[in-house]
């Protein structure tokens, strides 16, 4: 019964064309770190800051249709226990998000590389839940999209605790004050989403949450 309700619940929420939606971000981003790499107009690690930026943030994209089923009103009304279903669900696509995008910095896992995109997915999924929990899944990618666009734009040249902390998403992954930002983010999203869930639509929001 269990199996059929995950299959069911996989299938509800397009888990299939997530996963092959960061496979596909994956790729692309490999592509471009490698051939940023092999320019040698750019300086260096810092050529790949625009694939550790942007796209940590496509894949948390992508999850946001994912957060919140096609009828709303049917899933309250189950018995299941809802939170420990969507902190399942919200764990597991930060494990999928996490790997895919680490294998495309492998070849150079510090500074802009792997260990720079596990923090970025980590903090534009926190974006995104947080954007479920505030807007609704529809708009989830709001919040990642103009805030990680903001900061790439700003591209602040400056160097200290203050800009690592609201400049996160382009920081050296060595930058201790950027991995607390992005975690912070992710765990205030992740714990309002598991709480309460994405804001329900209009006209639907009179069912209780559990």
């Amino acid at each position: 019964m269990t199996s059929r309700l995950l299959t069911l619940h996989l299938r509800s929420r397009g888990a299939s064309m997530f996963v092959v939606g960061v496979g596909v971000i994956t790729l692309l981003a490999w592509a471009a770190g490698t051939w940023l790499d092999s320019r040698p107009y750019f300086d260096g690690p810092a050529a790949r800051v625009p694939v550790v930026a942007l796209a940590p943030l496509l894949a948390a994209l992508l999850l946001g249709p994912t957060l919140a089923g096609a009828d709303e009103d049917l899933e309250h009304s189950t018995p299941l226990p809802w939170r420990a279903w969507r902190a399942g669900h919200l764990l597991v696509t930060v494990f999928v998000t996490a790997m895919a995008l680490s294998l495309a910095g492998l070849r150079e896992s510090h500074t802009f590389g792997a260990h720079a995109l596990v923090r970025n997915a980590l903090g534009c999924i926190g974006l995104v839940v947080g954007g479920a929990v505030l807007l609704g899944a529809r708009l989830a990618w709001l919040p990642a999209f103009v805030y990680v666009c903001a900061v790439y734009a700003a591209a602040p040249r400056q160097t200290g605790a203050v800009v690592a902390a609201w400049a996160w998403p382009i920081q050296p992954s060595t930058t201790a004050t950027s991995w607390l930002t992005a975690a912070t983010i992710f765990a205030v999203g992740a714990v309002g989403y598991v709480h309460g869930g994405a804001r329900a639509s209009a006209g639907r929001r009179y069912l209780p949450r559990r």
